[in-house]
This record gives C-alpha cells, sequence and structure tokens, in this order.
C-alpha cells in the first residue's frame, strides 16, 4: 500500500513538473503569437538577389513569401518589389512579400542576312529597340544586316538595346539616293551636302525601334535617280508613340497601404496586375505599318504621325413634348 502511494506521488511530482514547464514555455509561445510587441524595420531588399533578400529578411526577424513574375526593371533572379516597402515598422515575424523576376530577357533574334525593314519588323514585333545603324560598303545585298550587336541567341539585359551593321554600295554614285535609314539627321544632312543635294521638308512620326531623331524614310526613296542640286524630304522619328499611363506596381502597393486593407487584398491585388502584365508581355504584337513608304507632301496634308482634327460628338436629341433635354444615362 505505502509503495503503491509513494508511485502515485511520484507520477503527481512528474504531472506538476510538466505541466509547469508548459505554463512557463507555452505562455511565452502564446504572448510572442498574439500579444508581440517587438517591432523590426523592415530592411531594403530591392535590386538584390533572391537569395541575400531573404537572408536579410530572416536576419530582421521577418519572415518571407517569394513570388515570381515577369519584369523589365531588373536582372534576372533580382527582386523588383517588396511588400511592405523599405523602412516600415512591423511586428517581428511579420510576413514580408517579395516578386522576383524570373524572366531572362529578351533574346536577339537571328536578323543577319536580312533586309533592314524586314529585320525591324521582327526586331519590333520582339519589342526590342535598335540604338544605332552603322553602313558599311560590302559585296553583301544591298540594305541587308551584316552583323548584330549582341549576337543573335544573346539574352538582353532590362532595357538593353540593339546595334546594326548595315550593306551599302562600295562607291557613292552622285546620281542616285543613298540609303540614309537610321542614320541621325545631323550625320543624314553632312552626307546630302557631301552629294551635291539638300535637306527638303523635315517631317515626324512614330518608330518604336529606332532612336529619336534617327531617319525613318525619305523621298526620294533610297536607289532612285536624283539630281545635283535636289530637296531630299526627310521623316525622322519623334519617339515611340504615347501609350495610356497605367498605375505601377509601386503605385497600387501605396494606394492599398494608405487605404488600410488587408495583406491577402494587396496580394490578391498585386498577383492580377501581375498576371495581365504577363499576358500582355506573350501577346504577339501587330505587323508594323511600311515605314519605307514615301511621304506625299505635295498636297499640303500632314505627314504621318501628325495628329488628325477630333471629330464633334453628337448632341442628345430632345424627347418629343418636352422642353429639356433627357438626362444622360450613365
Amino acid at each position: 500500500m505505502a509503495g503503491r502511494i509513494r508511485i502515485n506521488y511520484i507520477k503527481f511530482i512528474i504531472f506538476v513538473i510538466s505541466l509547469a514547464v508548459i505554463i512557463i514555455f507555452g505562455r511565452d509561445v502564446f504572448v510572442r503569437r498574439f500579444f508581440n510587441e517587438q517591432k523590426s524595420e523592415v530592411p531594403n531588399v530591392m535590386n538584390l538577389d533572391v537569395k541575400d533578400a531573404e537572408k536579410y529578411l530572416k536576419e530582421a526577424g521577418l519572415k518571407v513569401k517569394i513570388n515570381s513574375s515577369n519584369s523589365e526593371k531588373v536582372g534576372f533572379n533580382k527582386v523588383f518589389i517588396q511588400y511592405p516597402e523599405a523602412g516600415k515598422i512591423v511586428k517581428t515575424n511579420r510576413t514580408v512579400q517579395i516578386w522576383v523576376n524570373n524572366g531572362k530577357g529578351k533574346e536577339v533574334p537571328n536578323i543577319e542576312k536580312m533586309e533592314l525593314l524586314e529585320a525591324k519588323s521582327i526586331l519590333q514585333n520582339s519589342d526590342i529597340q535598335i540604338e544605332k545603324i552603322d553602313y558599311q560598303p560590302s559585296d553583301a545585298k544591298f540594305n541587308t544586316i551584316i552583323s548584330v550587336y549582341p549576337a543573335p541567341g544573346t539574352k538582353l539585359d532590362p532595357n538593353q538595346k540593339i546595334s546594326l551593321l548595315v550593306s551599302s554600295r562600295k562607291i557613292l554614285d552622285a546620281s542616285v539616293m543613298p540609303n540614309l535609314i537610321g542614320l541621325d539627321l545631323n550625320d543624314a544632312q553632312t552626307l546630302l551636302v557631301q552629294l551635291g543635294l539638300k535637306a527638303g521638308k523635315i517631317s515626324r512620326a512614330n518608330d518604336d525601334t529606332l532612336p529619336v531623331n534617327a531617319i525613318i524614310s525619305t523621298n526620294p526613296a533610297p536607289g532612285a535617280k536624283i539630281e545635283k542640286g535636289q530637296a531630299v524630304s526627310i521623316v525622322i522619328n519623334s519617339g515611340p508613340a504615347p501609350r495610356k499611363a497605367e498605375p505601377t506596381i509601386e503605385d497600387i502597393i501605396k494606394q492599398n497601404s494608405d487605404e488600410n486593407v488587408t495583406n491577402q487584398n494587396v496580394e490578391d491585388i498585386i498577383n492580377q496586375t501581375m498576371e495581365k502584365i504577363d499576358e500582355k508581355s506573350t501577346k504577339p504584337a501587330a505587323p508594323p505599318a511600311n515605314n519605307n513608304a514615301k511621304p506625299d507632301n505635295s498636297s499640303g496634308t500632314a505627314p504621318a504621325g501628325g495628329e488628325s482634327q477630333p471629330k464633334q460628338a453628337p448632341q442628345p436629341k430632345k424627347p418629343e413634348g418636352s422642353g429639356t433635354p433627357a438626362p444622360a444615362q450613365d
């Protein structure tokens, strides 16, 4: 009997000690989980490699959620969005979301030996811009691509442009219009003077592939017969066509932070926006217009890319039997 009482007493002691341990450590976990008063400052991990970003966030006492999407702002595997933003004071163990670029950049297509117009069309559909076009006398077919830099197959960095070397005739014939397409306006005017020609009317148009102020087309066209002293009409690039401004991901994050919405709402909004961006990046572009068409300025009409007069909106009709117009429907 005494032995059984002793065993029960030992069990009771063990139970009490175990309960005390659970209460002490469990209380600490409970307080940290539900009454966490410790604060951490969110470090700036923008443009960092994903591994470094994850390391710094964890060292700051924060959890990390990694999302992947395409971006042209940073290199491969770099962070281009973080939420909450850097410098925010948050509770320790707060989850910080980062968006990492999983795209390796656009690949330079093989456009060597293609005619310049065809090559420009391919580059425009690939959303790759030309930084410079140089001409070199060559035995290759006139106005074809001799070489490309960076070489075909190269993965471009964000916003990186390419340079083209195009074949020209070995000897400039003063009776034949030279190819000025892609040249800077100042260089083209210098060449015209050397050939005894002069720049005529200069108009502007939009070309997404060529640099600003580069020649898009000429009249007479390259290869046409010309006479000494003849004026050459030139169309130069005024830059990419203006696009409707859309809110950036950063604007969406800031707006939703100001409105004090939940993290899940912010995450959903950002993910939906990134999906739309990915869809646009994979959607094939429309074929470009033929920029080498001869501009007809003889009639005094506006050049390509000019603005037309806006049409007047139709006025609402008054309902029969009423002296006042009907209210507009939303």
